[in-house]
């Protein structure tokens, strides 16, 4: 991240600064061979001409972009618009849980002529506001650099305007960390795989035995710390299908089952939201799970919750062997319901 500071500063006077259509015969041969150096596949849909620069509106493995140029033909960096959804979960979760009241006015993927790439975040307050922050977020989603107010100063401006009347214990809790909207479902956690030796209380190691037991169980159990609250037993049964049980950490209690889908199972319903959503875009389905509560299982509203879906979808980052995951909720039904901010556990897919 080398040169970060120096991209930021040329960028935002971009965003002001005056563009003038032009025909591709009036760019540089320099700034037409760059380009076909720097991509090898890519359609140039409109140029423009800023001072010093030429920048091509250009379509790249199907997604839309620009690319600037220096004047005498050198490639700088290119931009691409991102959905939030489509980020990584460490960026989604930050700017959600530290600045309520604040709206996304544009995020880009970054690519530069050195090999660094990043996700930049332009944010501004809801409302008539005249002043844009910016943020930085590395490929997997930390953050880098920002001028934006402090977070605790946001939220807890943000909940004494709601809330005028407000005590100060009530504005100290409201400031920390939100918590997951599902009570009854696991929360998201850090993208920190845990190395420590889990173990269950004695009440879910017994349930498990008496529910699953080696009569059910071809391989496993192995038991993982999910976010605190759960204990989850991943297995597969006999029929070599991948399972994961579900307790309360501290009571042992059996809350639910989740089973892993073979892909000739997954919901026809999912499937189709998932092709309108990544239309155009190349993803994998890294695995879809079918959670059903225990049928003692009861909410906070004394009834059993249904069951519901969820999904890992990944896809490749430009320019790189890694990958960014999205994590999504659907209910019994298949509709869109949620849209989680990280890995479930150590064990969900990293």
């Amino acid at each position: 991240m080398k040169k970060i500071a120096l991209v930021l500063a040329m960028l935002l006077p971009l965003v002001a600064g005056a563009q003038t259509k032009i025909k591709e015969t009036a760019v540089p041969r320099s700034v037409i061979l760059a380009l076909e150096k720097t991509y090898d596949s890519y359609k140039v849909r409109t140029w423009y001409q800023a001072p010093g620069q030429y920048i091509a509106e250009v379509v790249i493995d199907g997604q839309n972009g620009r690319a600037y140029f220096t004047a005498g033909g050198d490639w700088q960096y290119s931009a691409f618009p991102v959905k939030m959804e489509e980020c990584p979960t460490l960026l989604t979760a930050y700017f959600t849980d530290n600045y309520p009241g604040y709206r996304v006015k544009t995020l880009d993927y970054i690519e530069e002529m050195n090999g660094d790439n990043y996700y930049r975040l332009i944010t501004t307050k809801k409302g008539i506001s005249d002043k844009d922050f910016e943020m930085v977020f590395d490929t997997r989603g930390k953050l880098m650099k920002s001028n934006a107010p402090d977070p605790a100063s946001v939220k807890r401006d943000y909940y004494t305007h709601n809330n005028p009347d407000a005590t100060d214990e009530q504005l100290n809790k409201a400031t920390k960390t939100s918590s997951s909207r599902h009570a009854n479902r696991p929360k998201p956690r850090t993208d920190a795989p845990m190395v420590e030796q889990f173990a269950p209380c004695e009440a879910a190691l017994a349930d498990f035995e008496k529910s699953i037991g080696k009569k059910r169980c071809k391989s496993g159990p192995d038991w993982v710390n999910r976010n605190d609250e759960y204990a989850v037993a991943y297995f597969t049964d006999k029929q070599k299908v991948e399972k994961e049980a579900v307790y309360d950490i501290h009571t042992g209690r059996p809350i639910m089952v989740g089973k892993v889908l073979a892909k000739d199972r997954y919901n026809n319903g999912i499937m189709k939201y998932l092709a309108e959503k990544f239309a155009g875009e190349k993803y994998d389905i890294e695995k879809m799970v079918v959670y059903e509560y225990n049928s003692k299982f009861r909410g906070d509203d004394g009834k059993k919750p249904k069951p519901y879906t969820y999904v890992v979808v990944s896809q490749r980052i430009k320019n790189s062997r890694d990958k960014k995951f999205i994590r999504m909720e659907f209910d019994s039904k298949g509709q869109f319901s949620n849209l989680l901010a990280q890995p479930l556990d150590e064990k969900d897919v990293q």
